[in-house]
């Protein structure tokens, strides 16, 4: 009788277990993807974003249907001609602007916002804007989502239009804006306008921080001074319109022109090696003395590849050659047909050498790496106290 019983029951478990993977298998979800989905017309859009001063602009859309609650990524996409299909190369790359540009950033919500410098910088991509007065007071811009399931599955919503006011992003980081020392105690001490000659460039500041579209930003130079000879900070070799000076020619009260004048030539209180600090953004420069002198070296050489490496057979000239004058910055005028590689050298010992990763300009460390140097003709400008480096294309 037991043993029956325990037979009938088993059985009534197979015949609960059978129904249930039935009962499972009738109600597992079908995934479905439908046409489209909704994305809601912002309470705002009959106003103008003004994208400069904007915190953010706040789509919400209606999930799609997919016959399940599932997970979506939202992407916005944005056009400014209502057209959805960039012109690719054979490699995929997009020829020309852009006709339309997916946003970085996404939501997994049905409620977001978009960041409105990313919004700013797709316009750019498709508008090809160059320069600030290229740029339109306000423009219609189509916007949609393309919602992606985890399995890659896309689903576009509507467009709408929105009204924004763009501004000018530079895509590409404009470089560092150079300032260049001129003077009696620079070069050859002549006030002329040639690099290499009479004028040398400051550094960047390695790591600084530029502003992508004036390329303004903080500069640096380390050199020998003498107080009877004076000079003076110019943004462009040759003009005038944008110098640094001194009240009474002093160091410590410097003047950026303006529409009242100029400053007078700095001078140094006394002769020693001082660093210059300009801020090229804020507009504001600082020197300070030196208490420990650099190293000074008898001559400065070129080796590479493009002389297999031999120390000796390419010598650069000292650019201060005026009377008193401590060389520690360096020219050379190279020319290659073909990329290369290169280091500045003291003497065969190569202690010491300096080297980077960077062109056309950087930061030489002593035994850094080869220098990759691009074909072309050059007027090479080195400073050995800081390690700058800068080829200029001649």
């Amino acid at each position: 009788m037991k043993k029956y019983i325990i037979a009938s029951l088993l059985a009534g478990v197979a015949f609960v277990g059978f129904t249930s993977c039935e009962d499972d298998r009738d109600s597992n979800p079908t995934l479905k993807v439908p046409d489209s989905f909704v994305l809601n017309t912002p309470a705002l859009a009959g106003n103008v974003y003004d994208l400069a001063n904007s915190n953010g602009i706040e789509l919400t859309c209606v999930q799609p249907d997919f016959g399940y609650t599932a997970a979506v990524n939202y992407y916005p996409q944005v056009s400014l001609t209502d057209e959805w299909e960039n012109v690719l190369d054979e490699n995929g790359e997009v020829v020309g602007n852009p006709k339309f540009v997916q946003l970085e950033s996404y939501s997994t919500k049905a409620k977001m916002d978009i960041n409105p410098s990313d919004f700013n910088k797709a316009i750019m991509r498709m508008g090809g804007y160059a320069a600030e007065e290229d740029v339109p007071d306000n423009l219609d811009v189509y916007v949609r989502l393309n919602g992606i399931l985890g399995s890659g599955t896309n689903i576009y919503s509507n467009n709408i239009t929105l009204k924004v006011k763009p501004f000018f992003q530079a895509l590409v980081a404009a470089d560092p804006e150079l300032w260049y020392l001129i003077g009696g105690c620079v070069g050859d001490g002549l006030w002329g306008s040639e690099i290499g000659v009479s004028v040398y460039p400051m550094s960047p500041v390695e790591g600084g921080k530029f502003d992508d579209a004036t390329g303004k930003g903080p500069l640096t130079f380390t050199g020998y001074f003498t107080p009877e000879l004076g000079f003076k900070l110019v943004r462009v070799p040759g003009e005038w319109a944008d110098q640094w000076g001194g009240v009474d020619g002093d160091i410590n009260q410097p003047r950026l022109k303006d529409d009242t004048g100029e400053g007078a030539d700095f001078k140094v209180p006394s002769a020693g090696y001082y660093r210059i600090d300009l801020d090229s953004y804020t507009n504001t420069l600082t020197f300070t003395a030196l208490d420990k002198e650099p190293a000074e070296h008898p001559q400065m050489l070129l080796a590479g590849d493009f002389n297999n490496w031999e120390v000796g057979t390419v010598a650069m000239s000292p650019v201060d050659t005026y009377e008193g004058a401590r060389p520690h910055v360096w020219m050379y005028d190279f020319s290659t047909s073909e990329n290369t590689t290169l280091k500045f050298v003291v003497d065969s010992s190569w202690n010491p050498n300096w080297g980077g990763e960077k062109f056309p300009f950087g930061w030489g460390v002593g035994g850094g790496a080869n220098i990759p140097v691009e074909a072309g003709n050059y007027r090479i400008i080195f400073n050995d106290i800081t390690g700058y480096y800068h080829f200029y294309n001649k």
